[in-house]
């Protein structure tokens, strides 16, 4: 039975995000609050329809969120010798964040996930207001439009934040931006796929979210202390094997998580058809009768919760769920076991220790 397996067990376990990522979080919440409250006053001067889409953007921000990028960031450049209280460096993880937010909206737009942080997504928040107020058109496309542009406001907010950093922190910023977008692509485009192979779902895996994660925060922030040629290669056998924990844990949450944590509904992986590793590993490992019903269901948008639980079932009774907990466990390992390679501050390593962590246990 599913409640009888050990890793589903171990998922029901909450973990608490530790002071090194709250802390952050706290602060870059604090100063990205303030920011798009004053952008949101300057353009409502000039025309008070641009509150809207500014509103929309400010209320996502806030709604909640780990401020893990900006985390790995802070974290890298004071232990190698940054100013904790350097504007420069508070700037750089805002941009981080929004470059985030710009990403979950996009995403949660192509995905068609209608809720975000147990709050209506962007696309959808606006439909619901176009049907409330009986406006012209399709409610659909005024949602996707208006998602759309606080997308773009958000990522040109982002660049907007990063004017003033180094060449270097510039340069490996817009090297992110180019990863993200890429491994997104993978992504989309093995939804509509009807199968991938387990080496695609590893690179979606480390380009939608691994690199972008932890690895090239972690450069920027190296780039900041101006400590990037001395540290980069360290950081990279700390940070890849972390960002590939992180992404497998978020897979593994898009089919078992339960809604109250990932505030999203049970098995959205499941419906959107995402092909990732533990879904390909599901798929080699099970038999030709259970393959033939998982294709069945896999990937439709309209699966009831007892089609849901059975997908769950099948992948659970396979031994994929053990072989994702155990290549996760893998993971976190071989980062721990790389962070004595990093010539960064006690402070700094105790930190990234407890949010590499939390990364890898969390339930939401």
């Amino acid at each position: 039975m599913l409640e009888e397996d050990d890793s589903l067990a171990r998922m029901m376990i909450e973990v608490a995000a530790p002071r090194s990522i709250v802390e952050i979080s706290k602060r870059v919440e604090f100063e990205l609050l303030n920011f798009l409250t004053t952008e949101q006053t300057r353009w409502s001067l000039v025309d008070s329809d641009f509150a809207v889409p500014l509103e929309a953007l400010r209320r996502f921000v806030i709604s909640g969120g780990k401020r893990l990028r900006p985390a790995f960031c802070y974290w890298t450049a004071v232990g190698m010798g940054a100013d904790a209280d350097d504007p420069g460096l508070m700037k750089t993880l805002m941009g981080l964040e929004l470059l985030h937010t710009f990403a979950l909206i996009h995403d949660d737009l192509m995905d068609r996930s209608d809720m975000r942080r147990g709050e209506p997504s962007v696309h959808t928040a606006f439909a619901s207001q176009h049907r409330q107020e009986a406006l012209r058109g399709s409610s659909i496309q005024y949602g996707d439009s208006m998602a759309i542009l606080v997308g773009d406001l958000a990522f040109a907010y982002a660049d907007q934040m990063l004017l003033d950093a180094n060449r270097r922190a510039r340069q490996l910023y817009a090297e992110l931006k180019l990863e993200v977008n890429l491994g997104q692509s993978l992504d989309v485009s093995g939804s509509f796929a009807s199968s991938t192979t387990l080496a695609k779902a590893e690179r979606i895996a480390l380009y939608k979210s691994g690199k972008y994660t932890v690895e090239r925060p972690m450069h920027i922030g190296a780039a900041l202390a101006g400590q990037y040629f001395a540290a980069s290669e360290a950081i990279t056998h700390f940070a890849v094997p972390l960002g590939m924990a992180f992404q497998l844990r978020d897979d593994v949450l898009g089919v078992f998580g339960q809604t109250e944590r990932t505030k999203k509904p049970v098995g959205d992986d499941l419906r959107e058809g995402k092909q990732t590793l533990l879904i390909g590993l599901a798929c080699q490992m099970c038999s030709a009768n259970e393959l033939e019903l998982f294709e069945g269901l896999f990937g439709r948008d309209d699966l009831s919760a007892s089609e849901v639980a059975a997908l769950q079932e099948m992948i659970a009774s396979t031994g994929a769920l053990k072989a994702m907990e155990d290549r996760i466990d893998q993971l976190f390992l071989r980062s721990m076991q790389a962070l004595d390679e990093l010539s960064f501050t006690q402070e700094a390593r105790v930190a990234l220790g407890e949010m590499a962590g939390f990364v890898v246990d969390r339930l939401n």
